[in-house]
């Protein structure tokens, strides 16, 4: 059943944009309206990353104390603190967000007054602190779950997983409120990406993954850094032969969302090169459509189509 577009290719364009682009592209039109609505974009989406780095690794850290025998915080951070290393791994740990958020005040304040230039300045060392505190983030838990899995195995990973990931983006949404929600979350990674629309689903298209992918690039699953390479197939590498360790959070999202509404919620199709090649997200609007391959990776059975909902528009 073909389910006509929700999206025009404007509004695809310009929400796989980096917010700090459109803020930049919409001061160039003159159009003051519409920076400062990409200036509120850019606080949700900095916010948001903040808010997930920092959550995520203290969980997890709180999960080693409750689950790993005799495991302990100072251990693990001592274990992942080699700034030597992994210098990007320290930094400033202190929590950002009341400053960031009188930034973005300001940054819509010079809008106001007319000093583009100004607004244009904070709004690029914004984003580039942003991205530092990101990958930041990022590397702290890449290193977390490594240490997870070589001292408690590949399960106690997905156990980890499924106890820090969000569930807030489950449940019955329309398609659009889905979409834009993914869009949201893709954005907090602070890179551009594309996206297609076709009858069947949206297709979120990134040169090279935002996160794990640039991870993989930069090096951290080879000497010195030494992330862990998850070995498959399982479950949580997709049933391939191996996966990072930061990718297995992916698997843990889908399957989650199938457990609570009976599809997964997105669908990640990794490159065959990891890092080196495209990978792509698929947010299906019709569950029936979601070919069965990407329920028997996960070691899931496709529903049948009596218990598979139609779109919600």
């Amino acid at each position: 059943m073909a389910t006509e577009r929700i999206f025009s290719d404007e509004e695809l364009r310009l929400s796989g944009m980096r917010s700090v682009d459109a803020i930049r592209e919409a001061l160039e039109k003159k159009d003051a309206a519409n920076a400062i609505g990409f200036v509120k974009r850019f606080r949700r989406e900095v916010l948001s990353m903040i808010r997930n780095y920092s959550g995520w690794e203290e969980t997890l850290l709180g999960w080693i104390e409750s689950e790993v025998r005799d495991g302990k915080r100072e251990d693990v951070l001592t274990a992942i603190e080699d700034f030597a290393v992994a210098p990007e791994r320290d930094g400033d740990g202190s929590d950002p967000v009341e400053r960031w958020k009188a930034v973005t005040l300001e940054i819509s304040a010079a809008i106001e007054r007319g000093d583009n230039n100004d607004a244009l300045t904070r709004a690029d060392a914004l984003h580039n602190e942003a991205l530092a505190r990101h990958d930041r983030g990022m590397s702290r838990v890449s290193a977390i779950l490594s240490w997870i899995g070589r001292r408690a195995g590949t399960d106690a990973i997905g156990s980890a997983l499924q106890v820090a990931m969000s569930s807030g983006m489950l449940g019955n949404e329309s398609y659009r409120d889905r979409a834009e929600a993914l869009m949201h979350f893709t954005r907090v990674h602070l890179q551009s990406f594309a996206l297609e629309e076709d009858d069947e689903k949206l297709t979120f298209i990134c040169s090279i993954c935002p996160s794990g992918g640039r991870m993989i690039a930069a090096g951290h699953y080879e000497a010195p850094r030494n992330d862990l390479m998850v070995k498959g197939p399982h479950p949580l590498t997709y049933g391939r032969d191996e996966i990072p360790v930061y990718c297995c959070h992916e698997p843990v999202m889908e399957t989650d969302s199938f457990e609570g509404t009976g599809v997964p919620l997105f669908i990640v199709d990794p490159a065959e090169r990891l890092g080196y090649e495209p990978c792509k997200t698929y947010l299906y609007k019709r569950p029936a459509d979601i070919p069965e391959r990407f329920y028997t990776r996960l070691g899931l059975e496709k529903p049948t189509p009596e218990k598979s909902s139609e779109t919600r528009t």
